[in-house]
């Protein structure tokens, strides 16, 4: 008898439904499987929250990792519109009387004025050569030129004397070429030479700079930058000046007279601080909520909070006047873990006692900043123990992934057994009932044969 074609049809069981229950039961290590995956998975997120969080922290300590932090200083000044200033840790507090005299500007000679198509050389050997400090560049003009022409040479890449070249066309056409020098001072004035049959008559350049009351300069020597600082005359080449006062910028804006003062600025080192008070307190926040869920029971966490903590209560000897974290206004809450900064406290200490509070904080060594950089670089430096962990659950998941490719094997087995036991009963079961039906058709027949008779 030929196999049945659909599975069911011979006996009228519902082959493939049974088969469906059937290997929903078996599969159900292989739900197992997935659970656990995607508890591991849930795992490494937390581990790369908690290194995200660390981060943070770790960057949080650069500014305590430096003296400049606790050094700070801060400028002002009586008049912003005379001059600016900007302070460093090298300086010392004081007030100073600044008076400018002049601004430093950057040298502008222009030509007489020519008409637009006059042209300038002409002659084998002709050539203008323009020199700003210490670099020059000569134009050849052994072919003649229009102002225009040589403007245009002159603004090019191989120019390295930092003077561009414009030009001005004024109501009669006539044209004037002016040369701007890229820094200002006397020393980087546009200084000219010419060879072959030209000379400084040739263009008639002049400066064209004026002082601040509009008069044309009468020297080129007021360039230069003129001013005093508590009556000492100084003449520099730019408008920000920084050898003046040690540790102090001076950036001139105009002329006038303004009080410059100096003072220390606790409020940059209790910002550092705050910064680092509250990347710890996040920190926290990151291991409670990881410690109540997908990191429920992890030495890691634990270990986490402990070595912080010893850092935090460990006594910081041989820096100075300061050994706890309590005596410079940081102290910890008993209830949450996390860190309070007393702000009045911390800019206390630094006024009775600079030196020691930088020293607590920032010592390369044995400071407050050092230790604590030195165990989040263990947890999450490169090859640390947080990506030793990681790696270990990710091998984890590969062992997962090797038993689930061997578990839907067995599985593509076991239907395919299934399928050929029930498609065998099957065709038995059809057979028997074709067996069935043809005895039945013949007894029918013999009983009708013997009414007959």
């Amino acid at each position: 008898m030929a196999g049945i074609s659909a599975p069911g049809l011979g006996s009228g069981l519902d082959i493939n439904g049974i088969i469906s229950k059937l290997m929903a039961v078996e599969s159900q290590p292989l739900t197992k499987l997935d659970q656990k995956e995607a508890g591991y998975q849930a795992e490494i997120s937390g581990y790369g929250s908690l290194k995200s969080s660390l981060s943070q922290l770790q960057s949080a300590l650069d500014s305590l990792k430096k003296a400049e932090t606790f050094q700070a200083t801060t400028g002002s000044s009586s008049d912003d519109s005379v001059v600016e200033i900007a302070t460093d840790a090298d300086v010392v507090p004081s007030s100073y009387d600044v008076t400018v005299n002049r601004l430093a500007q950057r040298h502008k000679t222009g030509t007489a004025s020519f008409a637009s198509t006059q042209t300038f050389g002409g002659n084998a050997g002709d050539s203008l050569t323009i020199t700003s400090g210490s670099q020059s560049f000569t134009l050849d003009l052994s072919t003649a030129m229009t102002l225009e022409e040589i403007q245009a040479a002159i603004n090019v890449d191989g120019n390295q004397t930092g003077v561009t070249a414009g030009l001005i066309t004024g109501d009669n056409g006539n044209q004037v070429l002016v040369l701007t020098s890229g820094k200002s001072g006397y020393d980087n004035r546009v200084q000219l030479s010419y060879g072959g049959t030209l000379d400084a008559t040739t263009f008639g350049f002049a400066t064209l700079n004026r002082d601040a009351e509009g008069n044309l300069l009468a020297s080129d020597s007021e360039l230069d930058a003129s001013l005093t600082v508590d009556g000492v005359s100084v003449t520099r080449s730019s408008n920000d000046i920084d050898d003046v006062i040690n540790g102090v910028t001076l950036n001139l804006k105009g002329t006038g007279r303004a009080t410059l003062e100096v003072a220390e600025d606790p409020g940059v080192a209790v910002k550092a601080v705050k910064a680092f008070v509250e990347a710890y307190n996040e920190l926290q926040g990151t291991l409670s909520g990881l410690s109540q869920g997908t990191l429920s029971g992890s030495s890691l966490v634990r270990s986490v909070e402990g070595r912080l903590r010893g850092v935090f209560n460990h006594a910081f000897t041989g820096l100075g006047s300061y050994g706890y974290l309590a005596e410079l206004g940081i102290t910890t809450d008993k209830d949450t873990g996390k860190l309070q900064l007393d702000s009045s406290r911390l800019e206390q200490a630094l006024a009775d006692n600079p030196d020691s509070v930088t020293a607590f904080f920032s010592d390369e060594d044995k400071g407050f900043a050092a230790q604590v950089d030195r165990v989040v670089d263990g947890f999450i430096g490169s090859g640390g123990i947080i990506d030793s962990v990681i790696k270990g659950v990710n091998r984890s998941i590969d062992r997962i992934g090797d038993q689930r490719d061997a578990l839907q094997r067995r599985l593509e087995m076991m239907e395919k057994r299934y399928r050929d036991q029930f498609n065998a009963l099957d065709t038995l079961v059809a057979q028997m009932n074709t067996t069935s039906d043809y005895l039945g058709r013949q007894l029918d027949a013999l009983a009708n044969m013997i009414k007959k008779k």
